[in-house]
């Protein structure tokens, strides 16, 4: 049944406290739970319970039968409950048996919980909700000899023996947490320590648990968790509130990591890592979510969403700080180059495609799909633009009225906008159509100069189409209200002073654009020239620039803009330009070259000096299949790879020996940067068959001292169908089989692969004994990775698209949600050509008349067709 955001109701009843005692045993654990209740509504009292056997049930002391049970609630009614009562309920979980990561479950060994979304109902009956905010008092019993480690919420009170070979912890956590919150371990492993000191004074002990013998590659972890401490206080005054806080890796888990408060549980890939085993992008990702949990801690758990709907609240707000953070970190340039680049790769398909729905939305069948790139990257864009809009001293008045306002309470978007809005009078009434309509509007740039008045008029025309859900619902769309930082290059190349009275300066002292009608013309005045524009500089805001100046002023703009992102994002679109006009002669026939001022443009990058490694490689990136599906009317991964071998020819042809020049300088570079651009490097010169390029990567992987350099080689080696690439393999498989982590990079490199025999591959691995089914990481590496690869996917014969679908169904009996995750590679569906569009559909077909389709891959696999 769908659910509706207007349908929200308050509940009925409040908890003061919970009291929780497991006792633990892997296949038959006894959860008892204490909830003092307070009733608020005279309505009846249902608990949300699923997969949990009843065994007895209190209320006020005595034993109590008058409620009816159901596969998903336990009811009482309101005339059996006084104003203010106790329920003592004990029921029944087998962890063992549980494959679905929600829930009580054990991986390897160890019992851990994930309670995000709905989860909580799979331990115990609960009034499973995020606005039901109570305290938690948690013990937990477990065999002392397996389970050494007992690990719950907030602070460690004590510890004792039980005899029998038993023992015993108890947890208190001071703070109000909605059950989603909640957390526990039990687990023998490996930890690595330290201690942070609050600004205040405070030592709070850091914890990083993870396998023993995988400690080491624990540190990385621990020491971002200490930065991103430091950087929250530093960056919005917020100080970490309990005496403990402990991250525990976890191989069996459907998402990256958990905020619980104070207890997070993280994908093991999330955590591990040293230079030998993990990549430099590993590296950067582990900063940022560590990052990202922690932050967390007050934009989430002491300030919690009403309900899920509201899910952005916490989720695009933190996702913009551990940008943030990593920008500070960083090269705040390069990061937000990447941070866009998976915005355009994430999540504009989405806008596009059939499952796209507004950062708040306003219906859902399953609650578990809503943890999707829109609610998260687009939601962190809606928040970087309001900081647009006031400036960051200005974002940081509002951030510390929302927590002035709000601190211990379950609440609304609309509330954190009047947070932002009131302290800087500024009025978001309209800016908060970001929240309710979806898709990615347009911004149609059209320019003027008057030499006569020395006058440049600027109109900016905005346009969004109604999503498919929108048009079902008869929606009325109302103009976005699009901030634009915006500049002027001269032609000598220097910054023009901008006069207008139709900009507003934020507190930054940063000229802003504010786009709020359909079409709207900005005047700028005492200009002797017609100016270079270079807008939404710092992608300021997440739309469409529809634009098309001459290519010279394009290149005139990639030398000499101020604005890092903007240079980068003109290259950008020289190149994506220069592939839609070859693309267009491949078609018909017309032998293809490259434009040769384009190629010369991106040598004068590659030679550049002064410009940082990692923002050249950036840089010399071609369009991805995802861009191009998003513009192209028909998806030909063939042709978009066609074209982009062309414009690698035409470099390697013109700076094919400064590239190899490059190549040799960075080799022994252990620089990140220098690496991501002697990569890119690498591939070019790989890609093209230039000489000697396949012992280039040969050498290289055989030279690597990390992982970075070893797997950039095995990529691709794996392009090709020669007997070099089944060696590399074969070496890779026989160094990292045996550790999960690091191997499904070898499973992702195969899966990634454009080669003719992808697919034979596929079929193939995954029956393997070494193919870990049941290992949400190795499904994401192994068919998520397939079912993103354009060329290999998509099959005339259609035989792809049944053994996808096959699959799907079969991960769907025991985990739901990532099945739902597949589903997502059907998404540009509408967009293939006829046969293979006619042949996908049939398969998804055939899945949707599966009875027992779980409500999470149908929900997304209806829209599609």
């Amino acid at each position: 049944m769908k659910i509706l955001l207007k349908d929200y109701k308050s509940p009925a009843y409040e908890i003061n406290h919970i009291h929780l005692y497991f006792n633990l045993h892997e296949t038959k654990t006894i959860v008892s739970s204490t909830l003092q209740f307070n009733k608020i509504k005279n309505e009846p009292l249902v608990l949300n319970g699923e997969n949990v056997k009843l065994i007895s049930l209190e209320l006020d002391g005595v034993k109590f039968s008058d409620y009816v049970v159901t596969s998903e609630n336990l009811t009482i009614k309101e005339s059996a409950l006084k104003e203010n009562f106790e329920l003592k309920i004990q029921v029944e979980v087998n962890p063992e048996e549980n494959k679905s990561c929600a829930g009580l479950y054990l991986s390897k060994g160890i019992f851990c919980t994930q309670c995000e979304a709905e989860s909580f109902r799979n331990i115990t009956y609960m009034l499973d909700r995020p606005d039901v905010m109570t305290k938690y008092t948690v013990e937990i019993e477990a065999d002392k000899a397996k389970y050494p480690q007992l690990l719950s919420n907030g602070d460690l009170i004590s510890t004792k023996d039980l005899g029998n070979g038993r023992h015993h912890a108890l947890w208190k956590d001071p703070f109000k947490k909605p059950s989603y919150l909640f957390a526990l371990v039990a687990g023998d492993m490996g930890v690595v320590e330290s201690t942070f000191t609050t600004k205040s004074g405070k030592k709070v002990k850091l914890e990083v648990f993870a396998s023993h013998g995988k400690e080491e590659r624990c540190k990385h972890a621990l020491v971002s968790l200490e930065k991103s401490m430091k950087w929250d206080e530093e960056r919005f005054g917020l100080e970490y509130d309990l005496n403990q806080y402990m991250i525990v890796a976890i191989d069996d888990f459907n998402m990256g990591a958990m905020e619980n408060k104070g207890l997070n549980v993280f994908n093991s890939k999330l955590v591990l890592a040293d230079v030998e085993s993990a990549t430099d992008d590993d590296f950067e990702a582990i900063e940022s979510v560590v990052g990202h949990e922690y932050f967390h801690n007050w934009t989430g758990n002491r300030v919690t969403c009403r309900n899920w709907f509201e899910l952005s609240l916490k989720e695009g707000l933190t996702v913009f700080r551990d940008q943030e953070f990593s920008s500070d970190l960083n090269s705040r340039a390069v990061q937000r180059i990447k941070d866009v680049n998976s915005l355009r790769t994430r999540q504009f398909p989405e806008d596009a495609g059939p499952n796209a729905h507004a950062v708040r939305p306003s219906s859902c069948l399953a609650v578990d799909n809503f943890y999707t790139a829109t609610i998260y990257e687009k939601g962190a864009e809606v928040i970087r633009m309001m900081q647009t809009l006031v400036g960051r001293a200005g974002f940081r008045r509002g951030m510390d009225e929302y927590f002035k306002r709000h601190d211990g309470q379950a609440v609304t978007i609309n509330e954190f906008v009047a947070a932002i809005a009131e302290p800087n009078n500024i009025d978001l009434t309209q800016f908060k159509n970001w929240y309710s309509q979806a898709g990615t509007p347009e911004v149609f740039v059209t320019e003027k100069y008057e030499p006569e008045t020395r006058t440049y008029f600027l109109t900016l025309e905005q346009k969004c189409d109604l999503t498919l859900s929108e048009k079902q619902e008869n929606f009325e769309k109302q103009p976005f209200h699009i901030p634009l930082l915006v500049g002027f290059i001269d032609q000598d190349g220097k910054e023009i002073k901008i006069e207008s009275k139709d900009v507003v300066w934020n507190s930054d002292e940063k000229p802003v654009l504010h786009l709020k009608q359909p079409k709207q013309t900005f005047k700028f005045e005492n200009l002797n020239a017609k100016p270079n524009l270079s807008i939404n500089r710092e992608f300021s805001a997440p739309v469409q620039i529809r634009w098309n100046p001459k290519t010279s002023e394009l290149i005139h703009l990639i030398k000499y803009d101020t604005d890092a992102f903007n240079k980068y994002e003109i290259s950008q679109k020289i190149v994506f330009t220069e592939m839609r006009r070859l693309m267009s002669g491949i078609k018909k026939g017309i032998a293809a070259e490259a434009d040769v001022d384009i190629i010369h443009s991106l040598g004068t990058v590659l030679k550049n000096p002064n410009l940082d490694s990692a923002f050249k490689a950036l840089m010399l990136t071609l369009t991805s299949d995802a861009t191009l599906a998003l513009e192209e009317p028909v998806i030909d991964a063939e042709l978009f790879e066609k074209a982009r071998t062309v414009i690698r020819q035409a470099m390697v042809k013109h700076y094919g020996q400064v590239m190899t020049e490059m190549y040799n300088t960075l080799q022994n570079s252990k620089l990140p940067s220098d690496r991501s651009l002697k990569n890119k490097i690498l591939g070019y010169l790989f890609l093209t068959n230039a000489p000697g390029a396949t012992e280039l990567a040969t050498n290289q992987y055989d030279q690597s001292q990390n992982m970075t350099d070893t797997i950039a080689a095995l990529d691709l080696l794996c392009e090709t169908k020669t007997e070099a690439r089944e060696v590399y393999l074969q070496k890779f498989f026989t160094r990292w089989s045996k550790d999960s982590v690091v191997f499904n990079k070898w499973l992702m490199a195969q899966a990634a692969s454009g080669a003719a025999d992808t697919f034979e591959k596929m079929q193939k691995l995954v029956n393997q004994p070494f193919f870990d089914g049941k290992n949400p990481n190795s499904i994401y590496a192994f068919h998520g990775i397939f079912g993103k690869n354009f060329a290999a996917f998509n099959s005339n014969d259609g035989q792809t698209y049944a053994w996808y679908c096959d699959q799907i169904l079969g991960i769907d009996k025991w985990n739901p949600q990532v099945a739902a995750r597949l589903c997502n590679s059907f998404t540009f569906v509408k967009k293939l050509p006829t046969t293979q569009k006619e042949k996908a559909i049939a398969q998804i077909t055939r899945v949707l008349a599966d009875a027992n389709l779980s409500k999470n891959s149908r929900e997304l696999l209806e829209k599609c067709i």
